[in-house]
């Protein structure tokens, strides 16, 4: 038998290092993805268009009143109440009709 061929069966192996953590594939990989991330989200925040100044009178809601009420105070081109009420809450981005003392609303011009 050859020397070359024998293998001693006790010798000790070769200890593979085992490596923990990312590659540097993986993390210039995570950098260029949270750069684009970060990139679009401020292109829709701060590249869509400005939001137009509601056209209309300033109201700061006093106890007692309501969108009905205010709706009949300041209706100027006599409309119908249901339908100003209806632009306020939209003028206002209100979702239901209830308004509180100190609140400011945007009481729209009636066309």
């Amino acid at each position: 038998m050859n020397s070359l061929t024998v293998r001693n069966r006790f010798e000790k192996k070769e200890e593979r290092r085992v490596r923990f953590g990312i590659t540097r594939g993986q993390a210039l990989l995570f950098l260029i993805t949270f750069t684009l991330f970060f990139y679009l989200l401020t292109e829709l925040v701060f590249a869509s268009s400005p939001m137009e100044e509601p056209q209309g009178i300033e109201v700061t809601v006093q106890s007692g009143d309501s969108l009905w009420s205010l709706a009949v105070q300041y209706n100027t081109d006599q409309m119908d109440v249901r339908d100003y009420i209806i632009e306020i809450k939209d003028a206002n981005g209100l979702e239901s009709n209830r308004i509180y003392p100190g609140q400011t609303l945007i009481l729209p011009d009636t066309p």
